[in-house]
């Protein structure tokens, strides 16, 4: 009788617990998750950005016409600048970026669309529990989830259509430069749909034209003053100075935040606010010569007409002359390379290669230069030559007289090395020399800052198309790049995003179509879908 009492006691427990069990499995989710973060909060977790991912979403559209924006590149930056997340447009404008909870704010880039960047900081928080006072007093557990996502809707403008060719009085005019800007003018209009203006900022068709005129054209501050007048009324633009700093300075001295800064560097220029960053919209080059000359000016307008004449530039074949390929990248081409390889591919070490008394293939080293589309030069630099590490010179300013640069126009850049891009007011510099021997446009920096790595990430998959928008402009890679560096990294990055400066045309673009350098028939493809 006693056992039967048991066993019956143990079978009513037993079927409790089953029952209780189902309950449990049939509670709602949302009430096993409060629990769980209230477990985990009780341990002192930061659960929430982990069990409850946060989200922004959107749409981008042309400010212009409305139209949605494809292949937009949305991304949102942690307050504290320690990390990002970037989502892509669909081809119905749409974004969607899930994230962990927090302050951000954000960039938007597009090849064929001015950044957009956020000015303050939009905040989204993952659900948490809250106490809430009900009735009779009660107290009962309500969870907040209407704050893990918000709209970000964002508008672009159009990139700018307008070129000015800013001079001096002090620049020499020849009948060569006038028919030189005269030929630019009608090629950039008929084939890429922008419209020149050639403004002597110190003339009187100048205050004629925009209401200003610059009376010393030894300021650089003044010019700057004049082009922040013009540019008011053309809106944001390309600017390409004529002439070296003999004719237009090259802005050196800054007072920023209280502090005098030394940097030489003409991005200055386009400082318009003061904030030690370039602004929005615009790009700036240079085309600079010899004293007051005039003639590497006119070989850099003709070979500007040429490339877009021809459509664009090619980065088909490349070369990098490297002090040491097997080196990660843009220094080498990392796990493609042996440590005692002197070739890997397009990457050339020095020595065997350039210029230095141990540096056996010097002429090969000429010819596949000459053969270049692109050419990347790395080592130590100054204005008139490039080394390795060790102090052996790889090229010299000399060495630009035994390529030819005519014939493939190349981009050539030199960014990574220091103080390649500094100008002297009365002798030759690679800046001068590399247009006047027909070199597309020369990419570098005038100090010894670093080169900033976000930009050496992006800069050649901007060039070359290799991003969901498609091809950037030479220029409008440059100045995003720059001001992207700052919104992403902080304030600290301004000293080696102004020194980056580039000589020749800033609207430049690459050719839409190019086979690959195999020596075999292919099928040649665009670079993107979108542009």
């Amino acid at each position: 009788m006693k056992n039967g009492k048991i066993r019956s006691v143990l079978l009513l427990s037993f079927m409790l617990l089953i029952l209780y069990a189902a309950g449990a499995l049939a509670a709602p989710v949302g009430d096993i998750k409060d629990q769980a973060s209230v477990a985990l909060a009780d341990r002192g977790s930061d659960y929430r950005a982990v069990t409850y991912p946060c989200y922004f979403e959107g749409i981008v559209r042309d400010t212009a016409t409305g139209t949605p924006i494809k292949g937009a590149s949305v991304t949102f930056v942690k307050e504290d600048k320690s990390k990002s997340w970037t989502a892509t447009t669909s081809n119905s404008g749409r974004y969607r970026r899930d994230l962990p909870e927090g302050r951000y704010t954000y960039i938007v880039t597009h090849s064929n669309y001015i950044m957009q960047s956020s000015s303050s900081s939009v905040e989204v928080r993952a659900p948490y529990t809250k106490s809430v006072r009900g009735a009779g007093g009660i107290f009962r557990e309500i969870t907040i989830s209407n704050e893990k996502s918000k709209v970000v809707d964002i508008n672009m403008n159009a990139r700018p259509t307008t070129v000015l060719l800013v001079t001096t009085s002090l620049l020499s005019t020849t009948a060569e430069l006038e028919e030189a800007v005269s030929r630019y003018t009608e090629v950039v209009s008929r084939k890429d749909g922008l419209s020149t203006r050639y403004i002597v900022l110190d003339s009187e068709e100048c205050r004629a034209a925009y209401g200003v005129r610059l009376n010393n054209p030894g300021s650089w501050e003044e010019i700057k003053d004049v082009l922040h007048t013009i540019t008011d009324e053309t809106g944001p633009c390309y600017i390409i100075l004529l002439g070296g700093t003999a004719v237009v300075p090259m802005p050196d001295v800054v007072n920023m935040g209280g502090s005098p800064w030394y940097l030489p560097a003409d991005g200055w220029y386009i400082d318009f606010d003061g904030n030690g960053v370039v602004d929005e919209g615009f790009a700036l080059s240079r085309m600079p010569d010899i004293a007051t000359g005039s003639s590497a000016i006119v070989s850099a307008l003709e070979t500007a007409s040429d490339i877009h004449e021809a459509g664009g530039f090619g980065m088909i074949p490349e070369m990098l002359l490297s002090t040491r390929c097997w080196a990660a990248p843009p220094v080498g081409l990392g796990d493609a390379c042996r440590d005692d390889a002197p070739t890997c591919g397009r990457c050339y070490a020095t020595p065997p290669y350039g210029v230095c008394d141990e540096c056996d293939r010097r002429a090969e080293m000429f010819s596949l230069m000459s053969d270049s589309d692109y050419i990347f030069i790395m080592g130590h630099g100054s204005p008139v030559s490039f080394s390795t590490n060790e102090g052996l010179p790889i090229f010299n300013l000399e060495n630009v007289a035994d390529v030819d640069l005519r014939s493939n126009h190349p981009i050539i850049s030199g960014w990574v090395s220091c103080n390649t891009g500094q100008l002297y007011n009365d002798r030759p510099s690679f800046a001068t020399e590399f247009l006047r021997a027909g070199a597309a446009a020369f990419l570098a920096r005038t100090t010894d800052q670093g080169t900033p790595v976000y930009f050496a990430e992006k800069f050649e998959p901007y060039l070359k198309g290799d991003c969901p928008s498609g091809r950037y402009r030479l220029g409008d890679a440059l100045s995003e790049l720059m001001r992207e560096v700052v919104l992403r990294k902080g304030d600290g990055e301004r000293r080696i995003t102004m020194q980056l400066c580039m000589y020749g045309d800033p609207t430049l673009k690459r050719v839409r179509f190019e086979l690959p350098a195999t020596g075999a028939m292919a099928v040649a493809k665009p670079f993107s879908k979108v542009n």
